[in-house]
């Protein structure tokens, strides 16, 4: 009996702290899905806005975020590497269709298409990446979040303004 107590005494104990880091290792597997999503999108749509794109402005954001959006995503693949969380490799059917409109908009409607993306996505990503910062588990993982946050908020409030000519 007393064996059975200190069994059952022992387990409600532990039982807490594995349902946290149940809790924290979802929470961090949930954001670097996401946050790798959101990065091959960024790379992806740049890439159309750069081969079909007219406008100036849209085409040297594209530029700038292929750029940034091509670092970011080794920095959070291998910062979820060390943390033990996988991410995906490719796009989800999602974002994948968002592409493909893309790829297929109306060429005098691309830029335009291409910008209002960009604030939906940029917006998106400023929420996510603070969230994660705010509450995710320590590790390397949130201290990479911590290092891009401040390039999407720079993102987010450029391509507001360009969006906005």
């Amino acid at each position: 009996m007393k064996i059975f107590l200190a069994s059952a005494l022992f387990l409600m104990t532990c039982m807490p702290a594995i349902a946290a880091d149940d809790a924290a290792t979802q929470h961090a597997t949930d954001f670097a899905t996401k946050a790798a999503l959101s990065n091959m999108f960024e790379i992806e749509v740049a890439k159309i806005e750069l081969s079909k794109g007219k406008a100036v402005d849209a085409k040297e954001f594209a530029r700038d975020m292929l750029r940034d959006h091509e670092r970011a995503g080794p920095l959070l693949a291998e910062a979820a590497k060390q943390d033990g969380i996988p991410t995906p490799a490719e796009l989800d059917s999602q974002r994948r269709r968002k592409v493909e409109a893309l790829q297929t908009a109306d060429p005098e409607n691309l830029d335009q298409a291409y910008l209002s993306t960009q604030v939906t996505a940029h917006q998106e990503a400023v929420a996510l990446f603070d969230q994660f910062v705010k509450e995710g588990p320590d590790g390397q993982l949130k201290k990479t979040a911590a290092k891009i946050l401040p390039d999407l908020h720079m993102h987010l409030t450029r391509v507001q303004a360009i969006a906005g000519k």
